[in-house]
C-alpha cells in the first residue's frame, strides 16, 4: 500500500472530522452527553471547539506531507499509531465507564477502521 494513499484517507478523516467539530459541536455534544442540563451540554459543545483546531491540525499535516520519503511517511503513520492506540484507550478505558457520556463501541468504529489502515499502511508501506 502506498504511504500517499495511506496518508490521504487518514488525512482526509480527520480533515473532515476537525471540520465537523467546528461546524455543528452541540449536535455533536447533544449525541455524545447523558445529560439534559445545559451547562452540560454546554460543556459537551465547548470540548468540540476546543478540539477541533487539534484534529484539523492533524488532518491537515497528514496531507500535506502526502509526497514525503518513505522512512518521513512511516515515521508520520507511527506517530498516528501510536496516538490512536492512546485514543483506544480513553475510548474504551475512561469514556466506556462515564456514566455522563452516552459512548458505546459504535461511536469507535471510524477511529478503529483508521487504526486498522493505518497499521496496514505503515507494515506495507511502499
Amino acid at each position: 500500500m502506498k504511504t500517499k494513499l495511506t496518508l490521504t484517507i487518514l488525512g482526509t478523516y480527520n480533515t473532515i472530522v476537525g471540520i465537523m467539530m467546528i461546524a455543528i459541536p452541540s449536535s455533536m455534544a447533544a449525541m455524545m452527553v447523558n445529560s439534559d442540563n445545559n451547562e452540560v451540554l454546554r460543556m459537551g459543545e465547548l470540548m468540540h471547539y476546543g478540539l477541533s483546531p487539534a484534529i484539523l491540525i492533524i488532518g491537515l499535516m497528514l496531507l500535506f506531507t502526502r509526497s514525503s520519503s518513505i522512512g518521513t511517511a512511516k515515521n508520520i503513520l507511527l506517530a498516528y499509531l501510536i496516538g490512536t492506540l492512546f485514543l483506544m484507550y480513553t475510548f474504551f478505558g475512561v469514556f466506556s465507564d462515564e456514566i455522563l457520556l452516552n459512548f458505546t463501541y459504535l461511536e469507535a468504529i471510524p477511529d478503529l477502521v483508521m487504526l486498522v489502515i493505518c497499521i496496514v499502511g505503515y507494515i506495507k508501506a511502499k
